[in-house]
Order: C-alpha cells, then sequence, then structure tokens
C-alpha cells in the first residue's frame, strides 16, 4: 500500500490480490515477475486529460518482453503494447484513477528459460511533448554548457598568454 501523506511506496507481493500503489514521480525498484505473470499498479491523482508516461525498465540481458495494459476499473482493459528494454507508454487518463497491469513473457521459453527478470516502473507528467524529468537535465545544461564555453576560453587565454611570456 502507500501513505499518500507522505508518498511512502510499500511493494506488495506478486502474487497478491491488491494492486500496488504508485506516486507521480516515485519509482518502484526491485520488482520481479516468472514468465505470463503479471502485476497490477494503481495511479491515483491524476489530473483528466493530462498526458503521462508509464515506464518500465528492466535489464537488455534478459530475454523477456512485457506487455502494458491500461484499465479505469480492475476489469476494463485499454489498449496494450509490448515493451523492450526501457519503454514508455503515454496515456492520458478520463479519470484521477487508472489501473496498470504489468505482463512478462520470455521469448526464449522454448530454448532455455529464464527464471524471471526483474524490472523497475515509474510514471511522471508529460509537459509540451516533454517528461518532467527531462526538464531537469534541459536547465542543468542550460546552466554548464555556457559555464563550459566560459571556462575553456579563460584556460586557452590564459595558457596562451602564459605560453607567450615565456617565448619572449
Amino acid at each position: 500500500g502507500i501513505n499518500a501523506e507522505y508518498g511512502l511506496l510499500v511493494p506488495l507481493l506478486s502474487h497478491a490480490t491488491s494492486p500496488t500503489q504508485l506516486s507521480e514521480n516515485t519509482a518502484l525498484y526491485h520488482e520481479q515477475l516468472e514468465h505470463g505473470e503479471s502485476r497490477q499498479y494503481v495511479l491515483h491523482n491524476l489530473t483528466p486529460g493530462e498526458l503521462y508516461e508509464f515506464k518500465v525498465s528492466y535489464p537488455a540481458t534478459r530475454p523477456f518482453t512485457f506487455t502494458i495494459t491500461f484499465s479505469d476499473t480492475l476489469t476494463e482493459e485499454l489498449p496494450q503494447r509490448k515493451l523492450l528494454d526501457i519503454e514508455k507508454e503515454e496515456f492520458v487518463p478520463s479519470t484521477d484513477t487508472l489501473y496498470v497491469t504489468v505482463t512478462a513473457h520470455d521469448y526464449r521459453r522454448a530454448i532455455k528459460r529464464a527464471p524471471y527478470v526483474p524490472y523497475s516502473v515509474y510514471y511522471e507528467r508529460v509537459h509540451n511533448g516533454v517528461p518532467a524529468q527531462a526538464y531537469k537535465l534541459i536547465a542543468w545544461l542550460c546552466l554548464l554548457v555556457p559555464g563550459a564555453v566560459v571556462l575553456s576560453q579563460w584556460i586557452f587565454r590564459n595558457w596562451y598568454d602564459f605560453k607567450h611570456e615565456h617565448d619572449s
């Protein structure tokens, strides 16, 4: 369950019947699924009509793919998409609560069965087609790139002046 006031995540076991609750911008790490196994997550306090991304990340060394399904209720299913390695699925909720089912598929099952796949899940709001997390990276780049240019020019000028002082 989750304590919504503090955004604390407490993962439920994969065989639990209750969905695991996720908070926006809070990753849930070290989840595990076996071939054909599913886990359901519930996203609360969504803003209807806003665009969000739901992400599943897992090691590329594991021969798994994922199917992700969105639903407004525990039984209704919305369109699904297969995921590879690190993928995202954008969605626009029509209510403030959405259920997300993640299912693991071992695509090499007939050759050599992998016991399970570890993965992480995360979701965030998207603004103007850009995930909220990317705005932090853009802000850092806007600060660091001009700073690096100024620093490199200062180093070059001082090195150039120093070299010419000693050459004469």
